[in-house]
């Protein structure tokens, strides 16, 4: 049986009405996120999502999928990961990600969201707005074989007093951003903090959630079995660049 996740925790949910650049026909029709509820702000909605428990017989539908491992792996971090249903319905489930990094500092995990270099199959990016408190942001990603996808983000990121950085990337609508002939417009949501820990001298704690439709024909369930093993691909990957 299914856990009973509230609809009205944070999120309205829409029907997917806009496709992109491709037409409706060449890819299924599954509900997204729609906008926060009026009054809550992206820093609200992930308060929301860390207080929820994630062990065992947690009431939230999360499970584990990579847990913690006894050691730091020799690339310097060790993570956990676990998935639940997504409030909006759709397939594609909601991840979350606890980290700790040795040698790592909230400015660098900063600073590679805003400009990821190492973005896997990056075509194109484009710098469209600054905002008070973030930025509009565009790329383009193509995978080996398959079609093209693009984004356009609208990142929210406050520095707090007590030195941790909060992160949000959703997915939004510009005019400097419209959809483009044969390419999928993806919808992603990546919301997360980096703090030092209070515990491990050196090492950087992170939290992050991510949730992501990337629209054409990609069967959610191999999206979702793939989650655990790229994400902390990706984080290594990071880690890489920073030492």
């Amino acid at each position: 049986q299914k856990p009973k996740i509230p609809r009205s925790a944070g999120l309205r949910h829409s029907a997917q009405k806009k496709m992109g650049g491709v037409c409706c026909c060449c890819q299924p029709v599954r509900v997204l996120p729609g906008p926060l509820q009026s009054g809550l702000s992206e820093w609200d909605e992930y308060q929301r999502l860390e207080k929820e428990e994630v062990g065992k017989g947690n009431p939230h539908g999360w499970k584990v999928k990579a847990d913690w491992p006894k050691a730091y792996r020799k690339d310097g971090f060790k993570m956990r990961v676990a998935l639940r249903p997504h409030e909006s319905g759709n397939d594609n489930k909601l991840m979350r990600a606890d980290g700790r990094f040795q040698g790592a500092k909230p400015q660098l995990f900063l600073d590679y969201l805003l400009n990821p270099d190492n973005l896997p199959g990056l075509k194109e990016w484009v710098d469209v707005e600054t905002l008070p408190d973030g930025y509009i942001k565009y790329c383009m990603v193509k995978a080996p074989g398959m079609r093209a996808r693009d984004h356009c983000w609208r990142y929210t990121v406050d520095k707090r007093e007590d030195g941790s950085i909060f992160v949000c990337i959703r997915t939004t609508e510009h005019g400097k951003c419209p959809p483009k002939e044969g390419v999928y417009r993806a919808y992603y949501y990546n919301s997360c903090v980096f703090r030092m820990s209070g515990g491990e001298e050196g090492v950087m704690e992170m939290t992050e959630f991510i949730f992501q439709d990337l629209k054409g024909l990609i069967p959610p369930s191999l999206m979702n079995g793939a989650l655990a093993a790229g994400t902390i691909e990706t984080n290594k990957v990071e880690m890489k660049g920073f030492r």
